[in-house]
């Protein structure tokens, strides 16, 4: 309202930009991701007691869709992750699924050109969406050799003013890979060499990814169809392929934009912060958590949960820095505890609490991953893959700051004037 009425033209050319929610636009109707028919009891038998309540909520909302035969793998880092994608897309045998935030030319896209310009050759059908906010204009050179090599390449909100002028805020910050409909892949990792070679001024951005092999495959798989669709993709048939192993691990997707009818995610993220016992564990390079989470964590902290947020020391974004730091000092005098990494850029979106649930995907603690983005999470159910995911929160904080109350406030870069400023421009970050 400010910008309308101290920039008029700009403001409301803006209003009508990012203003405006079109959470129940036909545009985004067209299509249920989790319909109904996904609606059924949850197993308790399977799931934690303690997490059924949070199993329940997204099944009942038609956010998520939840199985229960499934293999997990945690993947720290871009070397590890990507050998393990290489090998993956090796072998596929009938499809290969990208959808991707950000695409940038260097040694992972020309790996992947080789891998699915062979796997075209073999019939293989490579589908891949990106979103053209994330990718820009500068690597159309990649698209069109993806294309020429047989991979159906598809736009996602292109910038087309006739179009689609009233959809540009609404971008698809998913990362998922689905190969045959029996391996999914998501975390926060773009198909980027930052991963391996690092940023000059960051470092190398410090990522998980989660590998799923199991039934949870085809619930990926509805999500990236659903992307498909609104790209202009083609209609394709979905199958459940007959698993060769027996995995016993409970995996929820969950998928949230501006599609869905409740901010699945942050209420996803607020149960875990709330249903916590023991600890809740959070690592997240963008820190804008609105109201309830803000109240979530200072609630559970003080109850005496073990509440411990890592975010990283220095951003890709100076002025998201300055909106960050404006939560920091009410989170920090309700015992929860700040951590700041500076082992490169914190780019991983993780949390894992009392040693049997974590959740890993493409969604940052922000007002615009839990409202305005179409995201992806996964839920494991599982000790094993949560210990794991500790023990790297665990490593992640012996290369980190610990902040207290007292440096905070003391600290020698501290911006007031800047901070509040970012401050108010917080629900468009």
């Amino acid at each position: 309202m400010l910008v309308v009425f101290f920039i008029p033209v700009i403001g409301v050319l803006l209003y009508r930009l990012i203003g405006i929610s079109v959470k129940r636009d036909r545009f985004f109707k067209r299509a249920k991701i989790f319909d109904s028919s996904y609606n059924k009891p949850i197993d308790s038998s399977k799931i934690p007691q303690s997490k059924i309540p949070l199993a329940t909520l997204l099944n009942r909302n038609h956010s998520s869709a939840i199985s229960y035969r499934n293999n997990v793998d945690t993947l720290k880092n871009g070397k590890a992750s990507f050998e393990y994608v290489y090998k993956d897309l090796e072998q596929a045998s009938s499809s290969i699924h990208l959808d991707f935030y950000i695409i940038e030319t260097g040694i992972v896209l020309d790996k992947c050109l080789k891998i699915l310009e062979k796997k075209c050759k073999e019939g293989v059908k490579v589908r891949l969406v990106y979103d053209a906010f994330g990718t820009v204009e500068q690597y159309k050179e990649s698209f069109k050799k993806l294309s020429a090599i047989g991979v159906e390449v598809r736009v996602f909100m292109p910038f087309n003013w006739l179009k689609y002028y009233m959809y540009l805020n609404y971008r698809n910050h998913r990362k998922i890979i689905i190969i045959d409909n029996k391996i999914a892949y998501t975390g926060g990792m773009n198909i980027s060499d930052k991963n391996l070679d690092g940023d000059p001024d960051l470092g190398i951005w410090r990522d998980t990814y989660i590998r799923v092999e199991g039934d949870a495959a085809v619930n990926f798989e509805r999500v990236f169809y659903n992307d498909w669709r609104l790209s202009g993709g083609d209609k394709y048939s979905l199958t459940q392929p007959k698993l060769s192993h027996d995995g016993n691990i409970p995996v929820q997707v969950i998928a949230s934009g501006p599609d869905s009818d409740h901010c699945g995610i942050m209420q996803e993220y607020f149960t875990l912060i709330t249903d916590a016992v023991d600890y809740v564990y959070i690592s997240s390079p963008y820190f804008i958590p609105g109201e309830a989470i803000m109240t979530a964590l200072k609630t559970s902290a003080l109850s005496g949960v073990d509440v411990r947020l890592m975010l990283p020391l220095n951003s890709d974004s100076r002025w998201m820095r300055w909106c960050m730091f404006t939560y920091l000092d009410k989170l920090l005098a309700s015992n929860v505890k700040v951590y700041l990494y500076h082992g490169g850029f914190l780019h991983n979106k993780t949390i894992i609490s009392d040693d049997i649930v974590a959740s890993n995907g493409t969604a940052n603690v922000d007002v615009r991953s839990f409202e305005t983005n179409f995201e992806i999470n996964a839920i494991v159910y599982d000790n094993q893959t949560t210990i794991e995911l500790k023990q790297h929160f665990f490593e992640d904080m012996d290369e980190s700051i610990e902040l207290t109350l007292e440096s905070f406030r003391n600290r020698k870069d501290r911006n007031k004037l800047m901070e509040s400023f970012a401050r108010l421009t917080s629900p468009m970050l």
